[in-house]
């Protein structure tokens, strides 16, 4: 049997709190073959001082010193793929949270059933963010991971492949990418374009903002449909 393992950091000013996700990250982890390897913070200041990277955090919003939404800005510099939740006891900060593009935003205290299903998408957000392509560009072969694509748009016949990194120029069609990326964090908002909810910096009903530089329409059949996938993504629902 193959056990999962993966680093957790979690931070919250009240135990009461802190213990409620330990529960629910133990059972979720006896069903389910994960091994959370979790480290524990009352205070923002600490979590950053430790200078660990994790793969998920799970943060309070409402926190002295630094607040959650300040911390997952912070933790998104250090490592861009971080999956972020928040939990809080106020939708007031919905709007925050978005525009860093929490993976998941849950209300105290916890509703078990949609926090196992935001962790259930999340570690599916982890596994095929390992998948790799190899694009010939420039007379050289080079292989891209999924977790590094920003966007994909159609340039000709052929696509243009922006990432964290480097633009790449491909043969393959917008077909070969609809396929391929096909997890939960890649949707098309117009037809020239597939984008990674990961890199959403700003929404509004007619566009986004990828990476806070670019700038990507949303086709006016596609508005309604991209944010309910939007919501959805971020709520775990």
């Amino acid at each position: 049997m193959v056990v999962i393992i993966l680093k957790v950091a979690i931070c919250d000013d009240e135990q009461i709190y802190i213990n409620n996700i330990i529960e629910h990250l133990d059972f979720f982890s006896i069903d389910n073959n994960i091994d959370f390897e979790k480290s524990v913070f009352s205070d923002s200041s600490d979590m950053l001082s430790s200078n660990m990277n994790y793969d998920i955090a799970i943060l309070d919003v409402e926190m002295d010193n630094m607040n959650g939404i300040k911390l997952g800005e912070e933790l998104r510099k250090r490592n861009p793929h971080i999956i972020l939740i928040y939990v809080t006891a106020h939708k007031k900060y919905l709007d925050d949270a978005l525009n860093l593009n929490a993976v998941r935003f849950f209300e105290k205290p916890l509703d078990s059933q949609r926090f196992y299903r935001g962790l259930s998408d999340a570690i599916k957000r982890i596994d095929n963010s390992t998948i790799s392509f190899y694009v010939k560009d420039n007379r050289m072969v080079e292989r891209i991971s999924a977790q590094d694509i920003i966007f994909v748009e159609i340039e000709k016949r052929k696509t243009k492949i922006i990432t964290c990194n480097k633009e790449y120029h491909s043969d393959h069609n917008m077909n070969f990418w609809k396929d391929n990326l096909a997890s939960t964090i890649f949707i098309s908002p117009h037809k020239s374009y597939i984008i990674n909810f990961n890199y959403v910096t700003s929404y509004e009903r007619k566009r986004i903002i990828l990476d806070n530089k670019y700038e990507i329409n949303i086709a006016r059949n596609r508005q309604t449909d991209f944010y309910q996938k939007f919501m959805h993504f971020m709520e775990g629902k």
